[in-house]
């Protein structure tokens, strides 16, 4: 490697990129000493020894795992380098890859003496704040540093909301989340993507707060971030739980517009709840959904929108979808059957039953 190094110089092709190469190479075989020693030597060979080839070091050595032996030879390094904010950026990416909460903190105080406070260290108070926040009493340490940098106008970015906000919906944690979200999002700071929508319209449901989950979906749009297939689940599943028909029926409508389709199992959640509640218009469009795409597992769903059907005074739309299930191969129960005759018969239509009845027995 050396002799290719000695070579390189010769032609005036060496540079950052080379050493780079050579720090990864060291590192790898696992020998920092010698990585730290190339880095020590590279003036010699016309690579100037500044903060870029120090961060190169520094992120080659973290990368490894070996966080504390990149902030150990920081130490050296200072005194003839002065470290800025993508050092400790590599640092604190270090330590949250190695989930060390104590070590973060210690490298986060000495990146405030060393280089002070700077809006535009993200990377950095993100790394920090994600470290923080997945270890004990995580959601709470995050608070306190989110409020205190909030002073000095420093915030963290995306990619911390996003953890601050899973992290919270593993507690349930609404109001932690909120708080997150009133500092990042309506502060502007961040521009919340779909899949943080997605966490707090769950976290919203999860508390029973389905009308603040509504206004989170309405609210998307206008932020940039468009709902998805989980969104709209995630409502649906949640209004149905609460019996808020008119609004489920209203996201329903929109999640078929967008081309979303319900998850089966909240379809047959959806027939179950519009059947026992009297409605049977949307327990039927909720059915032809259903069947439009899914194949298998259908018949337990189906017997109960027949029967339902029947109890609903409406046997004749209760023989005509009954007649498409057969059609379509979905097993349909003789105590399924025995409920259509009833109704039947009440309407002095047996003969109607009879022809259903060859048809289920038809191979």
């Amino acid at each position: 490697m050396w002799d290719a190094v000695k070579s390189m110089n010769k032609e005036g092709l060496l540079s950052l990129a080379t050493f780079a190469s050579v720090f990864s190479s060291y590192v790898a075989a696992d020998r920092i000493r010698e990585a730290i020693m190339a880095f020590e030597i590279m003036d010699n060979y016309g690579c100037v020894r500044d903060a870029f080839a120090l961060n190169s070091l520094l992120s080659a050595i973290c990368s490894n795992g070996r966080t504390l032996d990149a902030c150990d030879y920081l130490q050296v390094a200072k005194k003839f380098v002065r470290p800025d904010t993508d050092t400790y950026a590599i640092l604190m990416e270090g330590w949250e890859g190695e989930k060390s909460m104590v070590s973060a903190k210690e490298t986060f105080a000495e990146m405030v003496i060393e280089i002070g406070w700077d809006p535009a260290n993200v990377p950095a108070y993100d790394s920090f704040l994600c470290t923080l926040v997945r270890g004990h009493d995580g959601l709470l340490e995050a608070i306190k540093f989110v409020d205190s940098m909030r002073d000095r106008r420093c915030y963290p970015g995306v990619r911390f909301l996003k953890a601050a906000l899973d992290e919270c919906l593993k507690s349930h944690d609404v109001r932690t989340a909120e708080f997150f979200w009133e500092v990042l999002v309506v502060g502007k700071v961040v521009q919340p993507t779909a899949e943080m929508y997605n966490l707090m319209i769950g976290l919203c449901c999860y508390r029973g707060d389905t009308d603040a989950a509504r206004r989170m979906l309405h609210e998307m749009v206008y932020q940039g971030a468009f709902p998805d297939v989980v969104t709209y689940n995630l409502l649906f599943k949640f209004l149905l739980k609460g019996r808020k028909l008119r609004e489920a029926s209203s996201v329903f409508a929109e999640m078929v517009q967008n081309e979303c389709v319900p998850e089966q199992d909240n379809c047959d959640l959806a027939v179950k709840a519009y059947v026992d509640c009297g409605e049977p218009v949307m327990a039927i469009k909720v059915w032809k959904c259903l069947v439009e795409n899914y194949k298998k597992g259908l018949e337990q769903t189906a017997n109960f929108l027949v029967v339902g059907l029947c109890n609903l005074n409406r046997p004749q739309v209760a023989v005509k979808y009954a007649e498409d299930m057969i059609g379509r191969g979905i097993s349909l129960s003789s105590s399924t059957l025995s409920k259509l005759r009833q109704s039947l018969v009440k309407e002095r239509r047996e003969y109607v039953y009879e022809d259903l009845l060859r048809k289920w027995k038809s191979p």
